[in-house]
């Protein structure tokens, strides 16, 4: 009982800390563990790790009693946008400081020689940008923050000693929240200040997902995970500085669908390596649209984003009982159109090379890593932020630093 009190205690804390980060392709998130980070998430295959939960749901049958583990990681993007033409040209934005906390928890029990089972809290989707308020690019949007967390309880079956096959839930909580300017004259048909303008709003929605590893030989093994599309129907609120203005709203965004293949090799006792590859659907996020109860129009966002490709490889080396040293690297293509580019996810094709360390003690085991991620330059087309159709922006120097820990302890 004392173990099931403490579970639920940290499953809170992780709710309270839900991440408002992005660091992969469109608005996903891939950094469930600091193992993970290191390897540039190719970690199918983990060992003595349950946040193979996360990674590959079929390959906690490796995992042998109960585990659990526990981590954060912690991200600060920068980046810097130039303006071009009539509005604002030669101006030079920096975005604020907005670093965001990924928290991650993972509890796996072996119920017999065939059956395992395991809950995970992880994020799958989330996203922060933000700018002052004054910034030319405020009738797009200042503040974008899309906060996300998966609860995943997940069952495992070992249909042979080489074939594992996996099932689970993912209970999805997206909190949304918008901000931007609208001029006075576009919205009340008068001269006058900006009028600052919210949107709010969460909801909990249901996926699935299925997985499967098998072992090709005792050296290497094949692993394959496919995560369901998610519908997430949404009741917010719409929040201006004139208060007469304020409205409800609705609004429907299909989060993708995707599927994760990885290969796995062990060279030696103290070597391995894995590659891999993640398609997204992105294509199921075409508009947001939000329909308001009353005052204002219904907003429509064309998105029209594309499926992408992820792609990972990662190398764990044993240094001797108690050290080893991880390495990995991550290429993301970016799902979002040059014509449809915008201030709100400034997303371009991303790299991420990563190193990490593992120590182990006993029955239990301390993670870190450290990753860097550089974006490719985008231009934000005039359309999305001025009335000057030849304006456009520069969005350039995209970075992100990631610091990740983890800690692992074999209860049994």
């Amino acid at each position: 009982m004392k173990k099931l009190r403490g579970l639920f205690c940290l499953l809170l804390f992780a709710l309270i800390l839900v991440p408002n980060a992005a660091f992969a392709d469109g608005f996903a998130i891939y950094e469930w563990s600091a193992g993970g980070v290191a390897m540039g998430e190719a970690y199918m295959f983990a060992e003595d790790d349950p946040s193979l939960l996360g990674y590959n749901p079929a390959g906690i049958t490796k995992l042998q009693g109960s585990w659990f583990s526990g981590g954060i990681s912690y991200i600060n993007p920068r980046g810097r946008v130039d303006f071009h033409g009539a509005m604002a040209g030669g101006e030079t934005w920096s975005n604020t400081e907005a670093p965001g906390f990924v928290p991650n928890l993972f509890y796996v029990k072996q119920q017999n020689d065939k059956l395992w089972w395991g809950i995970g809290v992880l994020s799958r989707f989330g996203n922060s940008t933000e700018y002052e308020p004054t910034w030319p690019g405020r009738y797009n949007s200042y503040l974008a923050k899309i906060t996300g967390v998966t609860i995943q309880p997940t069952v495992a079956y070992k249909v042979t000693d080489k074939l594992s096959l996996a099932a689970g839930l993912d209970i999805n909580y997206i909190k949304l929240d918008l901000k931007k300017k609208i001029p006075q004259a576009r919205l009340l048909g008068v001269a006058g200040p900006d009028v600052d303008f919210e949107l709010s709003g969460d909801n909990i929605a249901l996926g699935w997902l299925l997985g499967l590893n098998y072992d090709i030989t005792d050296s290497t093994s094949f692993a394959a995970v496919y995560r369901s599309k998610i519908t997430q129907k949404m009741d917010a609120d719409a929040n201006l500085s004139i208060p007469a203005l304020n409205t409800g709203a609705h609004g429907e965004v299909t989060l993708p669908d995707s599927f994760t293949f990885g290969l796995g090799h062990r060279f030696n006792e103290n070597t391995r390596a894995e590659i891999g590859a993640t398609y997204t659907k992105w294509s199921t996020y075409d508009k947001l649209e939000m329909v308001f109860d009353k005052n204002l129009p219904t907003s429509t966002d064309i998105k029209d984003w594309k499926d992408v490709w992820r792609y990972q490889f990662g190398i764990e080396h044993k240094l001797n009982d108690t050290w080893s040293i991880m390495g990995g690297y991550a290429y993301d293509n970016s799902p979002m159109p040059d014509e449809r580019m915008d201030f709100m996810v400034p997303t371009g094709d991303r790299q991420t090379i990563s190193i990490g360390f593992k120590r182990r003690s006993g029955n239990s085991e301390l993670a870190f890593a450290w990753g860097y991620m550089w974006i490719k330059d985008r231009v934000v087309p005039g359309a999305k932020y001025s009335p000057v159709a030849s304006d456009y922006a520069d969005v350039r120097d995209n970075t992100a630093h990631i610091l990740s820990l983890s800690y692992t302890v074999h209860l049994k």
